[in-house]
């Protein structure tokens, strides 16, 4: 950091003061002085989270990381709820709903200092998320906290869910009136109305938009206008086209592979299903947290009718008595289905020629890069590397002297074995010389 500091001189020596110690102590011995705060631990950001959001100035930007997607992401749903005070629910959606755990816990912990945040771009990428968040100090505004959160109701037959806020607000007399209640229920009855199964219940998460619709194409313009200075231009432009695309006010998204799956039917064309919902009525977006994604208003009943049309159309083998696909596929679709194009199914970035989804920049991102003017998977042990890396699994046998025996073993192994012949004739050699010495 010194050197850095050095390096860049002027202002940046003036206003730069490297420290170690507690990230804690340092927020909350500068409260409200920071214009932006940058959290990218190790892991999990949950005990920096309450003194980062007491370090922000009024209307600052506070940036988090996270890396514990198994726990966000419902693997450990126990240590979830310890860290975030959100249970997650392991479903496709699983890493939106990382998003909204991390930004619900982030407003419950504002809330307490009668701040709350506004997100302007929230994002999952490949094994972290990252937010972007602006945070203001109003205490009428943290009234409102509750309305902002919400659970989700996973059906345990199929891949319906559906969503339940935590508080709501009822305005009366043109405003001049507010009363704050908590939210009403059941939101969804005994049995899915579907499959008849059971619900899981998951949260609270974050239910507003994750992302500021100006301040996204503010910012991809100026990617555009920096391209020259941007090694990773193309996997920026493509996140931040995907995301400008999203249906904002519809919280997670739905993947047709896996309700295909369920159905036991092989898949339509993402387009022709976009199209059925449009062709419905109903709006329709891609997610730029999964390829497969995604994002409409239409109820659940809409998107199982569309279904019941497409496996009328390609009819499928029997389905196990009592399973999902039996009970789905046996109720008659109220809505018809109608797959013919429509213009607003598909992505204006895909119309233009603009990739959505790239893969990552450099050569040895993963278990296999293109180089060394070898074929296309080459394994990254063709590069010599300058030192052992001290992070990630270590290799088998690593311990020096089982190293050793390994290595021994297979030298032995590699040795000729002399024939059955041989090893009697040489018995015998020996057996004559014992003889020879003992007379």
């Amino acid at each position: 950091m010194k050197r850095n500091i050095e390096f860049n001189g002027g202002v940046a020596k003036q206003k730069v003061t490297p420290s170690v110690g507690d990230a804690r102590l340092a927020c909350l011995q500068n409260m409200g002085l920071f214009d932006a705060v940058d959290l990218d631990p190790y892991g999990s950001p949950s005990k920096l989270l309450d003194s980062a959001v007491q370090a922000v100035a009024e209307g600052g930007l506070l940036l988090v990381t996270a890396t514990d997607m198994a726990v966000l992401c419902g693997n450990n749903g126990e240590a979830c709820y310890a860290k975030y005070g959100s249970y997650p629910l392991h479903k496709p959606y699983c890493h939106e709903m990382a998003l909204r755990i991390l930004l619900a816990s982030l407003e419950q912990h504002a809330a307490r200092h009668k701040r709350h945040i506004r997100p302007v771009l929230s994002l999952s990428i490949d094994f972290y998320i990252r937010i972007f968040v602006r945070v203001y100090t109003s205490a009428a505004e943290v009234k409102n906290s509750a309305t902002r959160l919400g659970y989700v109701w996973q059906s345990t037959g199929c891949d319906s869910f559906y969503w339940q806020r935590v508080g709501r607000k009822a305005v009366k007399g043109g405003g001049n009136s507010v009363k704050y209640m908590p939210g009403a229920g059941p939101a969804v009855p005994q049995q899915c109305p579907e499959t008849g199964a059971g619900f899981q219940m998951g949260g609270p998460f974050w239910a507003e938009p994750l992302h500021d619709p100006e301040w996204v194409a503010g910012l991809l313009d100026q990617v555009r206008r920096d391209k020259e200075n941007l090694p990773a231009f193309d996997k920026l432009h493509s996140l931040l086209t995907t995301v400008g695309e999203e249906l904002g006010d519809q919280p997670l998204y739905l993947n047709l592979h896996d309700i295909c799956k369920t159905l036991r039917t092989s898949p339509p064309r993402s387009e022709a299903f976009r199209s059925a919902l449009v062709n419905a009525g109903y709006r329709v977006s891609g997610t730029h947290a999964n390829p497969l994604g995604i994002k409409t208003d239409a109820p659940w009943s809409v998107v199982w009718d569309i279904m019941r049309c497409w496996v009328g159309e390609h009819p499928v083998k029997t389905p196990a008595p009592g399973s999902a696909a039996e009970k789905i596929l046996a109720k008659e679709p109220e809505v018809k289905a109608d797959f013919s194009r429509a213009q607003q199914a598909v992505s204006k970035a895909k119309q233009k020629g603009v990739a959505r989804f790239l893969p990552n920049p450099g050569l040895s991102r993963g278990a296999f890069f293109v180089g060394c003017g070898a074929p296309l998977l080459t394994p990254l042990a063709c590069l010599a590397p300058a030192a052992e890396a001290n992070w990630g699994p270590k290799p088998r046998h690593g311990r020096p002297a089982k190293q050793q025996r390994y290595e021994d073993g297979l030298k032995q192994q590699s040795q000729p074995q002399p024939q059955q012949g041989e090893q009697q004739q040489e018995q015998e050699e020996q057996a004559a010389a014992l003889r020879t010495e003992a007379a």
